[in-house]
């Protein structure tokens, strides 16, 4: 598979890992709501609603940006900005895999988006770092970068899910 399939690749991941959180957050929030009841999340949760037609278009906002992400990435294929906003969303979702698994470890119980995050978005963010490793664009700047980009990008989505 080439890199630019890899990269065009990203979203769609991003798109089936998160159609999961969208179709089954509500209803595990609405069926475990004792987990976190008298709590410092229990705010944060009411705070967010996790409506699935809510959450839904917040996907697809992240979705569009990722897209457009990617579009970049691919223009030039080579180290820089886009690459490193791309290298980013990479790190978020590899990061997000073991949050779900962890979630799922500590509560033993389904979390949703475990399953997609094991399954799917775990063996692509691999693959997508083995091939940018390959075609040498991790650079040193790539890895002091990214992690402060990725943080930013989350401030930005958990910014979306609470306004909307």
């Amino acid at each position: 598979m080439s890199l630019k399939s890899i990269i065009w690749l990203g979203p769609v991941v991003f798109l089936i890992h998160d159609l999961e959180e969208v179709f089954w957050t509500q209803l595990w929030i609405e069926k475990n709501r004792f987990l976190f009841e008298d709590t410092r999340f229990e705010r944060v949760i009411e705070a967010m609603g996790y409506q699935p037609a809510k959450f839904g278009l917040v996907v697809a906002l992240i979705t569009i940006l990722y897209g457009i992400i990617s579009y970049f990435a691919t223009r030039q294929i080579q180290a820089g900005l886009s690459m490193n906003l791309y290298v980013s969303t990479i790190l978020i979702l590899f990061a997000n895999v073991f949050t779900h698994a962890g979630q799922t470890v500590l509560l033993g119980m389904y979390t949703p988006g475990v399953v997609t995050a094991v399954l799917v978005v775990l063996p692509y963010t691999v693959i997508a770092f083995r091939t940018l490793k390959a075609h040498y664009l991790l650079t040193r700047t790539t890895w002091k970068i990214s992690p402060y980009m990725s943080v930013g990008m989350l401030a930005v989505i958990f910014g979306l899910m609470m306004a909307v």
